[in-house]
């Protein structure tokens, strides 16, 4: 995809943008939910619908990944009564993201597990994804703990526009029509190319690196002093999991209406390997 054009825009033309965007858009980006954080006093930086320039958190690295919005939570996939079944209704409306290069590949993994792990794609997965467009965050430097240079995924070009952020407002490439349409009569024409980080302060050998074998592999991660660390303050709350942009692991169950057993819904929900009870079966067993 070509680019079509690059201007700079303020503060207030780019609320102005926002606000011409949720006309047909929702725009989802960082944003702070107030006293939400791990402290009392902190907030907690997570996806959420936007309305402006205010909203968006664009100098702090988000505490939870946009695959908040693409795989919600918990979802009810369909209702039930007696022998009746009933899809349930998915808000099929056009979805703009904006996201940083890591979470922007970390899709292509949910996008690989929902709909190209077997033979059937997941319907309410896929209902959403056709709809999902990205802007691109542009990263002024690595931030603290960040990986992604080591793991190929510091850059991306899946996006319809890229933003460079500062206090004065951002420099925006826009590569889809859609967006430039939006921006008509803002800003000012700018020379703007994406950059993308080129260095960690991290650094991380993956496996595949070190040994090709991959009985091997699991047998040098599994006894890895790393996990002589964790073990001592791990407390099994599955925060590492529900950040990962990556994980996709759920569980399904159903829900019987007081008022009336025989009918109910089935919900998918978030589940974690790191929590307790995530192996237990049928009857009670547990086999970790």
């Amino acid at each position: 995809m070509e680019y079509v054009m690059a201007i700079k825009i303020t503060p207030d033309e780019f609320s102005l943008l926002i606000q011409r965007l949720n006309k047909k858009w929702r725009v989802f980006a960082p944003s702070a939910e107030f006293r939400g954080g791990r402290f009392s006093d902190t907030d907690n930086i997570i996806y959420q619908r936007i309305s402006g320039w205010r909203d968006l958190i664009w100098h702090e690295k988000s505490h939870m990944s946009p695959n908040t919005i693409i795989a919600p939570i918990t979802e009810t996939l369909f209702y039930f009564d007696k022998d009746t079944i009933q899809i349930a209704e998915t808000d099929t409306s056009p979805i703009i993201i904006f996201a940083r290069a890591c979470d922007i590949n970390a899709m292509s993994r949910l996008d690989y597990m929902y709909l190209s792990n077997g033979n059937n794609s997941d319907y309410s997965y896929q209902l959403l994804r056709e709809h999902i467009r990205f802007v691109l965050i542009e990263c002024e430097e690595s931030f603290e703990n960040c990986f992604c240079v080591s793991m190929g995924t510091n850059k991306t070009d899946c996006y319809s526009a890229a933003m460079r952020f500062s206090d004065e407002g951002a420099l925006v490439s826009i590569r889809d029509p859609f967006i430039e349409a939006a921006i008509q009569g803002l800003g000012q024409e700018a020379d703007y190319t994406p950059s993308f980080v080129s260095e960690n302060r991290e650094t991380v050998v993956t496996p595949d690196s070190v040994c090709r074998d991959p009985q091997k592999i699991r047998d040098i991660l599994t006894r890895h002093p790393l996990w002589d660390a964790y073990d001592s303050r791990c407390i099994s709350c599955g925060r590492c999991t529900t950040g990962c942009p990556t994980c996709t692991c759920y569980s399904v169950f159903d829900v019987a209406y007081d008022e009336n057993p025989q009918r109910g819904e089935r919900r998918r929900q978030w589940a974690s390997c790191m929590v307790p009870g995530f192996s237990d079966m049928a009857g009670g067993h547990g086999f970790r």
